[in-house]
């Protein structure tokens, strides 16, 4: 696949220091991520792969190298534009959810409007609407512990949708849930990303890594391959878990 470019890394490189000793968690990995793709990166337990999402989304500093949004040089915004940055343009999805435990559904969708300065009734009418589509409008005014955690992930999925974010990046999405509510929660990534969403997402699931339209295998903080596909199917999943699997196990 291939297309216009949203997001480019140039030898990005990010190190983080633990007293007197080093760890280099991404080692010059030049990527690109093209608008209206499912993107998935994959790799074990301490690979990189939620290192290089942070960088990626602006979520974190890089050590060396670049990243850019469109032809911008991200890394070298400063601190409010960079918050403004990941306030309009991107999304982000948690394994933790991370909703605020004392708002209710509704303000914890539309809280990421109202701190970007939108219009309250714009910002209400659009979480409405996303809530609407994520079938949970009913528990609009219920708190999150009185919600289920799929049910609470896809309103953390609405979100990060509330400010119509060029790019969504979300960390490992359905590691927190069970199978039916993470097949849910992959549904509405897929439908989303059909609409034409940019999606990265971290997993470690081979079956959450068949929604991919190209894969990202990273291995000790460096890309060790990349698989490419047609878009997601569900007729063919068991085929491509196969191709997945075999692939991913060959590079560990």
């Amino acid at each position: 696949m291939s297309g216009t470019v949203i997001i480019r890394a140039q030898n990005l490189c990010k190190t983080y220091n633990a007293g007197s000793e080093q760890h280099h968690a991404i080692r010059n990995i030049d990527l690109e991520i093209y608008e209206g793709e499912f993107t998935v990166i994959m790799g074990n337990s301490g690979s990189g792969k939620s290192s290089l999402l942070y960088l990626l989304s602006g979520l974190d500093n890089v050590s060396a190298g670049e990243v850019y949004f469109r032809e911008q040089r991200i890394d070298a915004y400063s601190e409010q534009e960079m918050s403004d940055f990941r306030a309009k343009r991107i999304g982000y999805i948690y394994q933790s959810i991370n909703l605020v435990p004392d708002l209710s559904i509704m303000d914890n969708v539309s809280l990421p409007g109202y701190i970007a300065g939108y219009k309250k009734n714009k910002v209400k009418a659009k979480a409405n609407e996303l809530l609407r589509s994520m079938g949970i409008d009913s528990l609009n005014n219920r708190l999150p512990s009185q919600t289920s955690g799929g049910q609470q992930q896809r309103a953390a999925i609405a979100r990060a949708l509330i400010n119509s974010p060029d790019i969504i990046f979300a960390d490992e999405p359905t590691g927190s849930l069970n199978y039916d509510h993470g097949k849910a929660v992959l549904d509405i990534l897929s439908g989303i990303n059909r609409q034409g969403q940019s999606v990265v997402m971290v997993t470690h699931d081979i079956k959450a890594a068949c929604r991919a339209d190209r894969l990202f295998y990273i291995r000790d903080g460096k890309i060790g391959g990349i698989l490419e596909f047609e878009k997601y199917d569900a007729n063919h999943s068991q085929e491509r878990e196969a191709l997945i699997f075999s692939f991913v196990s060959g590079k560990e």
